[in-house]
C-alpha cells in the first residue's frame, strides 16, 4: 500500500498551518505586555517571534515542506511578529482586515499548530484568560457548549479536514486543547497560578519544548482526526457591554435572543463565524 502522502508516484509536500496568539507566550503575564504601546509589548513581540521560529523549526525537522503562519493577536493590529527575526522556512500572514478566522487555510494542509494561545474566559488560574475580548465578551457557546478560541480554531480547521495536532501555552490552555483530543502534542510553557501570576520556564527551555513537540506532532498527522462540529452550527455570544450588542444588526443568520446575547448561525462553523466577524 502506498503512503497516504503519495499521489500517483509523487510525494506530497506536507503543509502545516500555524495560528499564533500572544497571551500564551512564555514570560507574558499581564496586559502591559499584550497591547501596542504598552511598556512590555516590544519585548513580548520578540518572545512570540522566537516561539514561532521554534515551532517552524520543529515542523521542518518533522518533515514539513511548507509552513504558513498567521499572526492572530489583536483585531486592532495583527502585526505582532518582529519581521526581521522571522524564520526563513515559513510564510506569514499579518494585518487586518482578514476575510476568515484562519485566513488561507484549506484542505491542502496536513495539520494545525496553535502557538502562544490562552484559555477561554472564566478558566480558573489561567493567564490572561478571555474569549475574543476581555472587555466586550462574557462567553461563547457553539451548539450549546461553552468554547474558547482554541476550540474555535480547531473546529474551523476541521471544516477542511485539517487535524489540530499541537498547542503551546500555559497549562490551562493546553488542558483545554487536550479536551478536544488527548493525543495532541502539548508544549506547556508556564503554569498559571492566577490571571497575572505563573510559574515560568527559562526561555531556552520554552523554545526546546515547542520545537520538540512540533517535531513529534508531525508523526501524529494521520492518527489525530479533524475536530468536527455537527452541522448546522450556532455560535451564541454573550456580550458584556451594551454598545457592542446594540451595534449588531439582525439579519439572515443573526438574531438577538435576549439582552446582550446574539446567535450567529451557518451550515459550518466557518460560515457562522463569518457572521460574527461581520458584526
Amino acid at each position: 500500500m502506498g503512503s497516504p502522502f503519495c499521489y500517483i508516484g509523487r510525494v506530497r509536500k506536507m503543509k502545516i498551518y500555524i495560528l499564533t496568539d500572544l497571551e500564551g507566550v512564555g514570560g507574558v503575564l499581564n496586559r502591559s505586555q499584550v497591547f501596542d504601546g504598552a511598556p512590555g509589548y516590544e519585548k513580548a513581540r520578540e518572545w512570540l517571534t522566537m516561539e514561532v521560529n521554534a515551532a517552524v523549526e520543529g515542523a521542518i525537522e518533522g518533515g514539513a515542506k511548507e509552513v504558513l503562519v498567521l499572526d492572530s493577536h489583536g483585531t486592532n493590529q495583527a502585526r505582532n511578529f518582529r519581521y526581521e527575526m522571522l524564520h526563513e522556512g515559513a510564510r506569514y500572514i499579518q494585518g487586518i482586515p482578514r476575510t476568515d478566522y484562519l485566513q488561507g487555510i484549506d484542505s491542502s494542509f496536513d495539520g494545525l499548530f496553535q502557538i502562544g494561545v490562552h484559555a477561554m474566559a472564566g478558566t480558573p488560574g489561567a493567564i490572561l484568560e478571555h474569549t475574543m475580548s476581555s472587555e466586550a465578551w462574557v462567553e461563547m457557546k457553539v451548539n450549546g457548549v461553552t468554547m474558547g478560541e482554541i476550540g474555535l480554531s480547531a473546529a474551523a480547521a476541521g471544516v477542511f479536514d485539517v487535524p489540530f495536532v499541537m498547542v503551546s501555552g500555559d497549562d490551562k490552555a493546553c488542558a483545554e486543547a487536550a479536551a478536544i483530543n488527548p493525543a495532541i502534542e502539548q508544549a506547556v510553557v508556564k503554569e498559571g497560578i492566577s490571571r497575572h501570576c505563573a510559574k515560568l520556564l527559562p526561555m531556552q527551555a520554552v523554545h526546546n519544548v515547542i520545537r520538540e513537540k512540533a517535531t513529534r506532532a508531525m508523526d501524529r498527522l494521520k492518527s489525530i482526526p479533524p475536530y468536527k462540529i455537527e452541522s448546522p452550527v450556532e455560535i451564541e455570544v454573550r456580550y458584556f457591554r451594551n454598545d457592542v450588542y446594540e451595534g449588531i444588526r439582525e439579519r439572515e443568520g443573526v438574531r438577538k435572543v435576549s439582552p446582550q446575547t446574539v446567535i450567529f448561525s451557518g451550515k459550518t462553523i466557518v460560515e457562522a463565524w463569518r457572521r460574527v466577524w461581520g458584526g
